[in-house]
């Protein structure tokens, strides 16, 4: 039709959007005074305009609050259009470009739109192209069906079939495609699929394709919303349901069977918005929490990068030191030497695996509250030795599968240690429950209004815990455990396993360990391939594991009653060795930060310590194949660990733009700072200047000392807030390609003895090489 500036009496204002059928534009109705919505039909799709005017002249009497009224229908230079009204909003496909709704609303705008049909057939009237173009959400969300001026009347049947009609293939019933009769099972038909398409997310393809959506497993949509899609979308009529007003009726009792759920629910939403209120606001909450949902969130991401894993983490002493610890143990010797940066350990480990260390460390955290020490000591060795026996069991698969396994084992049992932790009185009465006999779930429940795994499964939520780790936490429901289908159900099935045998090894008598096993055997047999005899090893070698690793991290375990009653279950005749303090010797194997870090009299390692240690990683990854920017933020770690800088900063030459511009960081608020850190090379005066013109080491204790102060650059000042900082210039054949940065919020604070400087100065040395060799 060309460029439309007017349509009978009605005056085009813009176009609102184009369709398969023709375009759609926002009119004027100069004789009614307001504003309607007009559809041009292409001449091409051959509809009999004294059909449609007939047609439209029946439908244009509908009217309903989920269906757009139609006005009127004409032609314009030979092809026919439609008026409806202008109804605000935006069709259903721009809403589900951003992939699938809440089952909820999904399953509302279906109801809506089946009250809308509902009415429209009571008339006769089948619409025959419901699909996501043609449903409207008003501002206020109301949804409505458009463009019934193309229906067809219930009791008209052509000769020639369905021919006449163009629909949207992706929609169309089966009838519909074989050209067979049509009746309003057809429109339902179209609902379903539609339907689908809300829960899912994806585009429906076809009938087929929807089904086998739907049959996946681990899929987010319930049984009682599947089997709606699923009857509606039936091959045959007969086999869906009768009518709109059927349908809908079903998916209503499936929003009121959501909202009972609801309201059940609602109890053990307070309890934990309740905990999580009280974990934010109490100061004994360990810190790391922050730390590991920051960690899960870099990790979840594909966007961000290993440095800044690796940032996050060593910004945390107590974390860092213990995650080298575990690194440098026996379970990672494969990799060979000795990881002293966390920036190592990300490369040659990978997100994940450093991701799970990490999250294995914040239970040792809850042994730090003195005033609970000794009720939740044992809680938390439980849920450490789970874990252990949780990686046992999954001795033979990939690393990253004993990880994840082992987190799962211990994280099982956050709720019962938050519970503890925070509502020690409810978790007595918990306890009292269980000793009658009931189970410790519904003890929990009838306590607390939700049960100890749910509580801790949203915490672990509210920490950005990865799908694939709380389905692994979640516990299995009783009777025997079939064969699992995914790896997420292969760890689920392992932890449910762990920790119950955990459990029997803890509470039953020596005398009852066969039955047990038996039990166990018979409950997880078609499941996992378990003997009695493994799972007394793999209590076995749980307990060396832990042992080993105790030792490593430095915390007791030789007077747990509870390991001590397991090895007497188990029968493992190991002694539990109560751990020293270091004496200073470094065992073979160990990282050098062990000869400077004695965990248990609270003895910080020395600065030389680390900057040798970080020396040695840079020295190892130089000849490894390591990339330029993990070598370089090998340094910047080193540097931040070793001195205490509150950041450390790497400025590289932009010789495009002729300045020396920072890259990467480490320290608080780095992210920050980062853009606005940069100095022109054509500058005069200052300290910058000097640096990286002379090839300088600079070391500046006071910025407002009276000798140096109107050496400090403007820019610096606006950019920072520190008051003492270190320039070391990366100098390659006489020129400056890059400036190590470092800095103290206090002045005179930066102390640098001329041993610290060499080994800063060797560690800066490294740097250059790594440029040269990477180039």
């Amino acid at each position: 039709m060309g460029d439309i500036r007017q349509i009978g009496r009605f005056k085009i204002l813009r176009a609102l959007g184009a369709g398969g059928q023709g375009m759609v534009y926002l009119a004027e109705d100069s004789q009614l005074e307001r504003l309607v919505a007009i559809k041009t039909l292409r001449a091409r799709m051959a509809v009999d305009f004294g059909a449609l005017q007939h047609e439209a002249r029946i439908v244009s009497k509908l009217q309903h609050p989920n269906i757009v009224t139609l006005y009127d229908a004409g032609e314009y230079q030979g092809a026919p259009y439609l008026v409806s009204a202008y109804i605000e909003g935006s069709p259903l496909s721009e809403l589900l470009q951003a992939g699938a709704l809440p089952l909820v609303r999904a399953a509302g705008i279906a109801a809506a739109l089946l009250e809308g049909l509902e009415y429209a057939h009571a008339h006769g009237v089948l619409h025959l192209d419901i699909n996501p173009d043609n449903i409207m959400l008003a501002q206020s969300g109301q949804p409505m069906i458009m463009d019934f001026g193309i229906a067809r009347m219930a009791d008209e049947q052509p000769a020639d079939g369905n021919a006449g009609l163009t629909v949207s293939p992706q929609y169309m019933s089966p009838e519909m495609r074989a050209g067979r009769g049509l009746d309003a099972r057809a429109d339902l038909f179209a609902v379903g699929m539609v339907l689908g398409e809300m829960a899912t997310g994806k585009p429906v393809g076809n009938a087929e394709a929807v089904r086998k959506r739907l049959a996946a497993p681990g899929g987010e949509i319930d049984e009682k919303l599947r089997a709606i899609i699923l009857k509606s979308i039936a091959e045959l009529p007969d086999e869906r349901y009768p009518d709109a007003a059927t349908m809908r009726q079903a998916i209503r009792d499936y929003l009121g069977a959501v909202h009972d759920a609801a309201l059940k629910e609602n109890e053990s939403h307070s309890t934990l918005d309740f905990l999580l209120r009280r974990m934010r606001s109490k100061g004994d909450f360990p810190a790391l929490s922050g730390i590991i949902s920051e960690i899960n969130k870099i990790v979840a991401s594909e966007s961000e990068s290993a440095n800044k894993l690796a940032r996050v983490i060593v910004q945390d002493f107590a974390l860092t030191n213990k995650l080298l610890r575990l690194v440098n143990a026996a379970t990672y010797g494969q990799f060979g030497g000795n990881i002293n940066t966390i920036s190592k350990a990300v490369v040659i480990l990978g997100f994940e695996t450093v991701r799970n260390i990490a999250m294995s460390l914040i239970l040792l955290e809850f042994m730090h509250n003195k005033a609970q020490a000794q009720q939740l000591k044992d809680e938390v060795i439980t849920a450490f030795f789970a874990g252990m026996v949780a990686a046992q069991l999954a001795e033979g698969n990939a690393m990253q599968d004993g990880e994840e396994a082992l987190i799962c084992g211990m994280f099982q049992n956050l709720g019962r240690l938050l519970a503890k932790f925070y509502f020690f009185e409810e978790s007595q009465e918990v306890a009292r429950l269980v000793e009658q006999r009931i189970t410790e779930d519904v003890a929990a429940i009838k306590v607390l209004g939700v049960s100890y795994n749910e509580l801790g499964l949203g915490v672990a939520r509210s920490w950005n815990f990865p799908k694939r780790l709380l389905l692994g936490m979640e516990k299995l429901s009783s009777g025997k455990v079939r064969k699992p289908r995914t790896d997420t159900d292969h760890i689920a099935v392992i932890v449910n396993l762990a920790n119950e045998l955990c459990h029997a090894a803890a509470v039953t008598g020596k005398q009852e360990k066969g039955k047990e096993l038996a039990k166990l055997c018979q409950r997880y047999g078609e499941a996992l391939a378990v003997s009695e005899q493994r799972l007394n090893k793999v209590l076995e070698n749980g307990l060396d594991e832990l042992a080993a690793r105790a030792a490593k991290l430095q915390f007791n375990v030789a007077k747990s009653p509870l390991l001590q009653k397991i090895r007497d279950w188990s029968g493992y005749g190991l002694k539990l060795q109560a751990v020293k303090p270091d004496s200073g010797e470094v065992a073979e194997g160990i990282s050098r930060i062990e000869a400077a870090v004695s965990a248990e009299n609270g003895v910080a390692p020395t600065s030389e310590a680390l900057l040798s240690a970080g020396i040695q990683d840079v020295t190892n990854a130089l000849v490894e194949e390591f990339g330029l920017n993990d070598i370089l933020m090998m340094v910047l770690e080193t540097m931040y660990r070793a001195l205490g800088f509150k950041r450390v900063l790497i400025l590289i030459r932009d010789a495009r733009t002729g300045t020396m511009a920072a890259r990467a960081g480490m320290g608080g608020g780095v992210e920050a700072v980062i853009p606005r850190f940069r100095f022109s090379l054509n500058g005069h005066g200052d300290v910058f200047q000097l640096a990286v013109d002379k090839g300088a080491d600079i070391v500046i204790e006071n910025v407002n000392a009276q000798n140096i102060a109107d050496r400090i650059p403007a820019w610096y000042r606006q950019a920072v807030d520190a008051k003492s900082f270190l320039l070391l210039p990366v100098m390659i054949k006489g020129k400056a390609v890059g400036v190590f940065y470092a800095d103290m919020a206090e002045a005179d604070a930066l102390h640098i003895s001329e041993r610290e400087l060499g080994l800063l100065r060797t560690l800066r040395n490294q740097a250059i090489l790594a440029i040269r060799n990477k180039a």
